[in-house]
């Protein structure tokens, strides 16, 4: 509930402060003097968007008695429960505060979506548009938890249809199996930074073993073959010259046989040299170096490229596994989200039209209070499809002098529509979850005996919901519990204020046409 509502440096008013009253509160005041704009200005306020004619310094404030389901929001914000105070600061940015603490006007709004309900103006304009005679309807009867579980399942089953869409299974499977196919490559292979480096190295020792080989056996060929410049000839012929050594030259025999044994210690470590190589194959060497080539020719340049290649598409190959399984859940999905969404839909259907009934009766009878013979007829029907709003298709209809149902807008002037929209809002007003509605002068069109019947009716709404009416209807101001006023000074400004006794005695004078309508005109 609404306990007070302060402002400073709000268009033309300096500053105001008002304590509303728990029951009906009426705020009056000549034509233009500013009665709408402080109810723009609690609607800023409370985080709807609302163009509000405020400059730089401009500051408002209000205080709350909280419902239960406000205080719990507040006990989710960890904000004190037990009174709430809301301000808003109009500067370059707009700053709001819940108890002293900064939000953003999305929290406010969602705070105050359903503790306060405001009504306004040429409002029933909206009643012409089919989502909201669905929501009117809805508003009727306890479908809050209904219907937000049925568009949780129907939000569901939409991301899962559009999900099928989106995506085929065959292209899936088809890029599944061709990272596969390259995946097995790499595996076949099985690449690595330290392997390939050995093989170059082996290959280049290798190559270098292979040359050093053949110099050797060409070696050995010399000192142990058949040849006569072979060491086994080279010894016989030392043996026969140290008999004639004396018939040589000196030392020459000598140095043979050094050259002898040099030659049998050459071929001595020749033969062990050749025994220690171990001269692998390099036909497998060169195959798998081929196949490191191989894959920096596709993945490279370099072989930290293929690594890096071989990695992501492990990625992609258990990404898009995990999202072929998840296309195949949502096919098995799909069909249980819709016959769970269709029969939530019917049940809201069902429920939409035993609430329209309902509904059709009390307009009636608030329209017959009114002073409007019109008969409303609350068509819904079923659709074959499910949409957001569930499988109701709604028309409010009247009966045209034809004697034929038509839509509202075809056969309703302004004035009827504007009572039209008052029967409506009498008939659902106690059962909105608000604490607080708000009326700003859906009364206009409207005098005479139907004013004070209005103002009987929404003096009974104010008995079980706070409620706020700006007003030009003496019929309603009588009825106020709290009556305020809006007065121009003389300097321009505008100031609001409290009446009681006299004071309201001479506003509902003011109200009715100024004193000389009792006294009769004066020539």
């Amino acid at each position: 509930m609404l306990i007070r509502f302060h402002g400073e440096n709000l268009l033309y008013f300096n500053n105001f402060d008002i304590e509303f009253d728990d029951r009906l509160n009426v705020i009056t005041g000549e034509t233009g003097a500013g009665k709408s704009i402080l109810l723009k200005a609690l609607q800023a306020l409370l985080g709807n968007k609302t163009e509000l004619p405020a400059g730089n310094g401009c500051y408002l404030e209000a205080l709350f008695d909280p419902s239960e389901n406000l205080k719990r929001q507040l006990r989710d914000l960890s904000l004190e429960e037990d009174e709430l105070v809301v301000s808003l600061t109009i500067g370059k940015r707009w700053v709001y505060r819940l108890n002293g603490r900064m939000f953003p006007q999305s929290t406010v709004a969602q705070l105050f979506e359903d503790e306060v309900q405001f009504h306004q103006q040429n409002s029933q304009t909206s009643l012409l548009k089919p989502r909201n005679q669905i929501a009117l309807i809805d508003s009727f009867y306890d479908s809050k938890e209904l219907l937000e579980e049925y568009q949780n399942v129907y939000r569901e089953y939409r991301e899962t249809e559009k999900y099928l869409s989106d995506h085929r299974e065959e292209i899936l499977q088809k890029r599944l199996d061709e990272l596969q196919a390259q995946l097995e490559y790499f595996e076949k292979v099985n690449p690595s930074l330290s392997e390939e480096k050995e093989l170059r190295e082996k290959y280049e020792r290798m190559v270098k073993f292979q040359e050093l080989s053949e110099m050797l056996a060409v070696v050995l060929s010399i000192l142990e073959g058949e040849s006569e410049g072979s060491l086994r000839n080279l010894w016989n012929i030392l043996h026969k010259l140290e008999k004639n050594k004396h018939l040589l030259p000196t030392g020459f025999v000598e140095l043979l046989e050094e050259i002898v044994e040099k030659s049998e210690e050459l071929s001595r470590i020749a033969k062990t040299t050749l025994e220690e190589m171990e001269i692998e194959d390099l036909r497998s060497i060169e195959e798998r170096i081929w196949d490191y080539n191989e894959l920096k020719r596709r993945y490279g340049p370099e072989l930290e490229d293929v690594m890096k290649y071989y990695e992501n598409i492990k990625q992609e190959r258990d990404r898009l596994a995990e999202e072929l399984l998840k296309l195949k859940q949502a096919v098995q999905k799909i069909s249980v989200l819709r016959k769970n969404a269709f029969d939530l839909a019917k049940k809201i259907h069902s429920a939409r039209i035993e609430a329209a009934k309902q509904l059709e009766y009390q307009i009636e009878n608030h329209l017959k209070d009114l002073s409007m013979s019109t008969k409303l007829t609350i068509s819904i029907r079923e659709l074959k499809d499910l949409t957001l709003t569930g499988i109701s298709e709604v028309d409010f209809l009247i009966l045209s002098h034809k004697n034929e149902q038509a839509p509202m807008k075809n056969v309703l002037s302004g004035g009827e529509l504007s009572r039209m929209m008052l029967a409506l809002e009498l008939a659902i007003a106690n059962r909105f979850f608000s604490k607080t509605l708000i009326f700003d002068e859906i009364d206009s069109g409207i005098g005479g005996l139907t004013g004070n019947v209005l103002g009987i009716k929404l003096s009974k709404v104010s008995k079980s919901l706070q409620t706020i009416v700006v007003t030009h209807l003496p019929q309603i101001a009588r009825f106020a519990d709290r009556h305020f006023v809006v007065e121009k000074t003389e300097q321009s400004k505008m100031i609001l204020k409290m009446l009681s006794g006299e004071e309201r005695k001479k506003e509902m004078v003011r109200m009715i046409g100024g004193e000389q309508i009792f006294r009769g005109e004066e020539s």
